[in-house]
């Protein structure tokens, strides 16, 4: 058993029993900078696209409804993480846009995520590195399956 809690041959137990750790954790550092992990998604994904998108567009990258996403954005946009403003070749659309202080924030989670990594990959040489890394793709493949 693992810690107790999950017989040594259960695969998706310990799945599940990593990411809550690593869970809770990404929470806790977050939480330092105002931030919730669906904030966190939503501010990655405007770093991963210029720091600017329709609010439709995220919508469709993180798979959650435009209520979801409605919500998101105007608590970023309160906190001073976005700005937005209607689009103007189709009102209907709106643009979501990080201020500097969401690009700070990302600064930030990129540095706690290389920590993280750090922390998990401990005691594993580079061969088992990479070995896990390939492992896990394939396992994630797999679930894509599904």
């Amino acid at each position: 058993m693992v810690a107790g809690m999950v017989p040594e041959d259960a695969v998706g137990p310990l799945f599940k029993v990593i990411n809550e750790r690593m869970q809770a954790s990404a929470d806790a550092d977050l939480k330092e900078q105002g931030l919730t992990f669906a904030q966190s998604q939503v501010i990655v994904y405007l770093i991963e696209h210029a720091g600017r998108a329709l609010q439709k567009e995220i919508e469709t990258s993180l798979k959650v409804s435009h209520p979801t996403v409605s919500g998101l954005v105007s608590r970023l946009e309160k906190n001073g993480f976005v700005r937005t403003w209607v689009a103007e070749d189709d009102r209907r659309n709106k643009v979501v846009e990080l201020t500097d202080k969401a690009h700070d924030a990302g600064d930030r989670m990129r540095a706690t995520m290389r920590e993280r990594d750090r922390e998990l990959l401990a005691g594993l040489d580079e061969r088992e590195q990479t070995e896990l890394i390939r492992m896990l793709r394939r396992i994630y493949a797999n679930v894509c399956k599904q």
